[in-house]
C-alpha cells in the first residue's frame, strides 16, 4: 500500500478485511504511513501482525515500536539510520545493537517480537554490499541474548538485473544466507527451484 497519503483511512481497513476473509496467516503491514499502520492494526482479527517497518531514524524509532507494542504486533527493524544504509556489515550490526534493540528494551517490547532486517541491496549497483550483508546476518545471531529474528527481502539482490537472470541470482544468494544461519525471508513461494534450495 506504500505511503497511501489520501485515502488510507478507508483503504487500509478494507484491504485487511478482504485478505482476512481468505487467509488465517499473519499479515505484514508494509507502509511508510504510520497512521495507515494503525488503521490496519485496529482492523486485524486473526493472527499476530507484523509491521514493516521501523528504522533507526528518530521519528520512526520513536513511533513505530510503540504502535507495535500497543497492538501486540511484531516489528521489522531496518539497519538504516538518517545517514542511509551503511556498507559495512559491522556498521549494520551496530545500528541494531546500539539503536534498535535499546529502543525496544526502553519500551519493554518483547525481543521475541523484533525482526532485524539488515537490508539486501542489488548486486547490479551495490556489489560491495552483498558480502557485507552476509556477514551482518552471521553476526546478528550473536549480537544479543536472546537473539532477535533476522529476515531479508531476498529479491532485492537481483533488482535491475535482466529478468531471466533474477531467479538464479536470488537462489545463489539465498544459499549463501542460509549457510550463515538465515531462517526467514521475503521470497517468491512459486519459485520451485528456489524451494528446492531451501529444502
Amino acid at each position: 500500500l506504500g505511503p497511501r497519503k489520501k485515502d488510507w483511512a478507508e483503504v487500509f481497513p478494507w484491504i485487511i478485511q478482504a485478505v482476512e476473509t481468505v487467509v488465517d496467516v499473519p499479515l505484514v503491514i508494509d507502509t511508510t504511513n504510520i497512521d495507515g499502520m494503525e488503521a490496519a492494526l485496529k482492523t486485524i482479527k486473526k493472527a499476530q501482525p507484523i509491521l514493516n517497518s521501523t528504522s533507526a531514524e528518530p521519528e520512526r524509532l520513536e513511533k513505530v515500536p510503540l504502535l507495535a507494542k500497543k497492538y501486540g504486533a511484531k516489528v521489522i527493524g531496518l539497519t538504516m539510520a538518517s545517514e542511509g544504509i551503511p556498507v559495512a556489515g559491522d556498521d549494520r550490526v551496530n545500528i541494531a545493537v546500539e539503536k534498535l534493540i535499546p529502543r525496544m528494551m526502553e519500551i519493554d517490547f518483547p525481543m521475541s517480537d523484533l525482526i532485524i532486517d539488515p537490508l539486501v541491496l542489488t548486486c547490479s549497483g551495490c556489489q560491495q554490499y552483498c558480502p557485507e550483508l552476509i556477514e551482518a546476518v552471521r553476526t546478528l545471531q550473536y549480537a544479543w541474548d536472546p537473539a532477535p529474528m533476522i529476515s531479508v527481502g531476498l529479491s532485492n539482490v537481483s533488482n535491475s538485473v535482466p529478468n531471466e537472470n533474477r531467479p538464479l541470482i536470488n537462489r545463489v544468494y539465498l544459499a549463501f544466507l542460509m549457510g550463515v544461519g538465515l531462517q526467514m525471508m521475503i521470497a517468491n513461494p512459486l519459485d520451485e527451484k528456489q524451494n528446492d534450495v531451501i529444502r
